[in-house]
């Protein structure tokens, strides 16, 4: 099949849920995101192995790929912290928006107070969120140092933290490492018809106790470090 019919699809699929964020309650979208995120995987064998299932807190995960994102979605369907920029992206932006998002502008430390705010006054319970500790992507294989966000909200709120380790067995899903932007990055996924396995391994859920926000944080790194050099392994 040319992989210009696959990249045609997912159009199909972003224009669809556009159009369906319109009339759609945000409960009823985030599931409408689920199956087609799933959907997604399937069509184009990402084939998603799961240990564990997801309980109610903060989802935070490690990212390595513009993938994650649907990777993630498949798993649970939620909101997530984001860069402001990708609210402008097309068709993604608006998607982003519907499903719950909590935009940054992380070079403005006002944006980044006021979403600091908005994080310790959230309840994942009722609004699951996802989060990337890293902040942005981080090469295959590896893991970046976390920021403090996600933990200080679980520390400040009493809500736990839901971590998964995402593990990819194909490093040509690093889009990042040549720092190209998402839509080329996407292009290259589907010309170059990259196919990969992924492993995605929910840990215990946790508390941070008061004060201890960066001692959860360089633990779960560990932790999740340990997996990522376990199972992150091309053909694995």
């Amino acid at each position: 099949m040319p992989w210009q019919l696959d990249a045609l699809h997912f159009l199909i699929v972003l224009v669809r849920l556009r159009f369906r964020a319109l009339w759609l309650s945000q409960e009823n979208f985030r599931r409408a995101v689920q199956n087609e995120a799933v959907g997604l995987a399937r069509r184009y064998k990402l084939e998603i192995y799961v240990h564990g299932e997801p309980r109610p807190g903060f989802l935070a995960a490690n990212h390595t790929s513009y993938a994650d994102a649907v990777v993630i979605e498949a798993l649970k369907g939620a909101g997530a912290v984001s860069k402001m920029g990708v609210k402008n992206y097309f068709l993604i932006g608006a998607i982003a928006e519907k499903v719950g998002t909590l935009w940054v502008r992380r070079d403005d430390r006002d944006s980044r107070v006021e979403a600091m705010e908005k994080l310790n006054a959230w309840n994942p319970v009722r609004d699951p969120i996802w989060i990337f500790p890293e902040g942005s992507t981080t090469s295959f294989g590896k893991i970046g140092e976390f920021k403090m966000g996600v933990f200080k909200a679980a520390e400040h709120s009493g809500h736990p933290i839901q971590p998964v380790v995402i593990c990819y067995n194909n490093p040509m899903i690093d889009w990042g490492r040549d720092n190209k932007k998402i839509f080329i990055s996407i292009i290259h996924f589907f010309s170059e018809k990259v196919r990969t396995s992924v492993r995605c391994f929910w840990l215990e859920p946790f508390h941070v106790a008061p004060g201890e926000a960066y001692v959860a944080a360089e633990k779960l790194n560990r932790t999740m470090r340990a997996y990522i050099e376990r199972f992150e392994r091309e053909g694995l």
